[in-house]
């Protein structure tokens, strides 16, 4: 696997940044995207442990206990933000994460410490949220179901991400009807995916105050180096046929996966994970023969 590093930009014009990197969906970090925000110097895990704690939150663990090919994952615990939130802080080593958290909705007046930055049009400003995770804890591969853009700002620790473009999707082992990979990047196994070998992409580590720019439809996998936190803000992709693919895949994709599963279980999961092998498999053994002939 090969990776580079991402490219890092203090302050660029919306159109810079629209051609060099939402038009050829290279992703980039942006130092200054949040840096008129509030949030960045009040939102300690004292003050949301103040407005919030006390709230109950569901808690994910680890999406390899889940099995590769399961992609609804249930939550393994409940307790109180507040004690979450001393985990966090505390950088206590856990597969402990919650995803898509809406902490808006309890607080309303958070929304005033950040804005959307003028720097894309688009934003989907009714749903930003929140990923909070363990020290030690992971994102599985995969890539947003909506191929919607994505600025993830970061806070209260360090998050490592490792990035690839829709076009080394040959290589990652996709799972038919989904738009999650069966490998394992923490723990990468290239006997079982030796494709893997062929892929090339991007890694950063993105650090408090920083944002990451990732395009749409680009596959990440995400380590919390620390126990830390993340703000998601989201932009439709700017190309019709992009909208009508994200549309498809929410409504018409996945709801095919989740009546398989549902109705076929093990047995759906079985052949899932057999075709995401056998197709990128096939990969290695074509360009084999190339090299041989």
């Amino acid at each position: 696997m090969q990776l580079q590093a991402v490219d890092v930009v203090e302050d660029i014009s919306p159109e810079e940044f629209y051609q060099k990197y939402v038009k050829t969906r290279i992703p980039v970090k942006l130092k200054n995207y949040s840096k008129n925000w509030q949030a960045r110097e009040k939102w300690t895990y004292p003050f949301l442990k103040e407005i919030a704690g006390d709230h109950k939150v569901k808690l994910h663990g680890a999406w390899q206990d889940n099995g590769p090919t399961q992609i609804v994952m249930p939550h393994v615990k409940e307790t109180t933000f507040g004690e979450y939130l001393d985990m966090l802080e505390g950088d206590v080593k856990s597969d402990l994460r919650i995803f898509l958290f809406n902490l808006f909705k309890l607080e309303p007046s958070l929304l005033n410490d950040f804005d959307f930055p003028p720097i894309m049009d688009g934003y989907l400003e009714d749903y930003p949220y929140m990923f909070f995770g363990c020290a030690g804890s992971d994102v599985r591969l995969h890539y947003d179901i909506d191929l919607s853009n994505v600025f993830i700002t970061q806070f209260g620790g360090t998050k490592r991400i490792t990035l690839f473009d829709q076009s080394q999707t040959k290589y990652l082992y996709k799972l038919p009807f989904t738009t999650h990979s069966a490998a394992d990047l923490g723990n990468i196994d290239y006997e079982k995916y030796p494709a893997l070998k062929l892929a090339s992409g991007w890694q950063t580590d993105l650090l408090p105050g920083e944002t990451l720019f990732m395009p749409s439809g680009i596959w990440h996998y995400i380590q919390y180096i620390d126990g830390s936190f993340s703000l998601s803000l989201r932009t439709l992709n700017p190309s019709r046929m992009g909208k009508l693919q994200g549309a498809y895949n929410v409504f018409v994709i996945r709801k095919l996966d989740e009546y398989f599963n549902k109705f076929y279980k093990n047995s759906w999961s079985d052949y899932k994970l057999k075709k995401a092998i056998e197709r990128t498999n096939e990969i290695i053994d074509n360009r084999s023969a190339e090299f041989k002939d």
